[in-house]
């Protein structure tokens, strides 16, 4: 008697009609390998991580944008304070002035005081000028910048959702698929089931092909004439094998 812990010998027979259900077998296992590698492509969609770059490419220029327009609103609150500031300076001399507050020679250095302000207070309002004009150009910088990163989130939201999406789609067809193989494979002599594995995992996921006319549709070619031979020669419930392949031939499928 049999342990069933043992592993199965691989057959080297099997009834044609469970030959034939090797097939459905490889169509099953053929379908689960395109989805694990489209989650596979979908999990590392160059397109998204493209997305992804750009979005923290824009990421970083709206932070530089809106760091160089505080700089630029900073720099605007200063010549304003520097105009402020000589402006009242200039008041309170003119005032001294108005008032004849002081000795002649006071009189006359407030004079050339207010001259010197006068001059000081058009540089700085000429500054606070150019300071706005180019607050309006940080401003014009800053807001283009998030109008880029706006839209590069929306690209990268959309990509991801539809990535998202499509792979609910995909695990769902997996998990169907698993379903149906486990219940077909539960239908093969156990070792048929290990012989197909076996020659499917050193064959690159080729268990089982069918044999058309003279050619095998594991490899694409056809075989020769006197492998051919041997091929047909062997009993019906015989398993035989592709030559260039090794994968198992499943013959009588035609038509």
């Amino acid at each position: 008697m049999t342990d069933p812990a043992t592993p199965a010998t691989p057959a080297s027979t099997a009834a044609p009609a469970e030959q034939l259900r090797l097939l459905d077998l490889q169509a099953l296992d053929t379908a689960l390998d395109q989805a694990r590698n489209r989650m596979q492509q979908l999990r590392q969609d160059p397109a998204f991580r493209d997305l992804q770059q750009a979005l923290t490419d824009r990421q970083a220029e709206a932070e530089r944008a809106g760091a160089a327009l505080t700089e630029a609103r900073a720099a605007v609150a200063a010549a304003e304070q520097e105009v402020s500031s000589v402006r009242d300076h200039r008041e309170r001399n003119q005032k001294r002035l108005d008032a004849g507050e002081g000795s002649a020679r006071d009189l006359e250095r407030m004079m050339h005081e207010l001259s010197t302000l006068a001059e000081l207070q058009d540089r700085h309002e000429e500054a606070e000028l150019e300071a706005m004009d180019a607050v309006e150009q940080a401003e014009a910088a800053e807001a283009g910048t998030r109008r880029l990163l706006a839209e590069a989130q929306a690209a990268a939201r959309d990509r991801g959702a539809a990535l998202k999406a499509e792979a609910t789609e995909v695990s769902a067809r997996g998990n169907e698929l698993t379903k149906q193989r486990a219940a077909l494979a539960a239908t093969l002599p156990a070792g048929l089931l290990a012989r197909y594995e076996k020659v499917r995992a050193r064959n690159g996921g080729i268990g089982a092909a069918r044999l058309v006319g003279n050619h095998s549709e594991a490899s694409g070619m056809p075989i020769s004439p006197a492998d051919l031979a041997q091929i047909e020669q062997a009993p019906a419930d015989t398993l035989v094998y592709c030559p260039d392949s090794g994968a198992i031939l499943v013959r009588g499928t035609e038509g």
